[in-house]
């Protein structure tokens, strides 16, 4: 008599999830332990000293002369942010200050990010480095990136031959 399908389907799941359960990895049942990778070093996958970052949104537009970035830093002051560019690509980096006493345990909802943030993004066109700008207005971050002379759009004018 043929076994039903299913229940071989299911008994071979049983014993996947069996084999493959992370306490056999890990012993004692404790996950998370870096003795378990003794023959090479674990790039900080355990530590927990290790703080998340974060990961701004951004509005990236240009016109002819120039790359606009736009990102909301509310929670953010100035003197915390540093904006590098190296090749072509832009970064910016930062902190955001909680200053809220409420405890973990008394949250319903947190969805704001406070701590490190970053983004880094590639930039379409090459610009002039030594004429980028920042500036901040009502916690809205703008940097200005002006283009340089080989991305600009030039428009050539068609003449009439006599």
């Amino acid at each position: 008599m043929k076994k039903d399908n299913k229940n071989d389907w299911q008994e071979h799941l049983e014993k996947l999830d069996e084999h493959y359960h992370p306490d056999n990895f890990f012993p004692d049942g404790e996950r998370g332990k870096k003795e378990m990778f003794t023959d090479f070093e674990m790039p900080s996958l355990f530590d927990s000293e290790i703080e998340e970052e974060g990961q701004l949104t951004i509005d990236i537009y240009q016109d002819n002369d120039n790359l606009y970035i736009l990102t909301p830093i509310a929670g953010t002051e100035a003197k915390n942010i540093e904006i590098t560019i190296e090749k072509d690509v832009l970064t910016i980096k930062g902190k955001r200050e909680s200053k809220s006493e409420v405890e973990e345990r008394d949250y319903l909802y947190k969805e704001c990010y406070w701590g490190n943030f970053s983004r880094s993004v590639i930039l379409p066109v090459p610009v002039v480095e030594n004429r980028i700008t920042a500036e901040e207005n009502n916690h809205i971050l703008k940097i200005t990136l002006p283009k340089a002379e080989e991305a600009k759009k030039v428009k050539i004018v068609v003449r009439k031959s006599a």
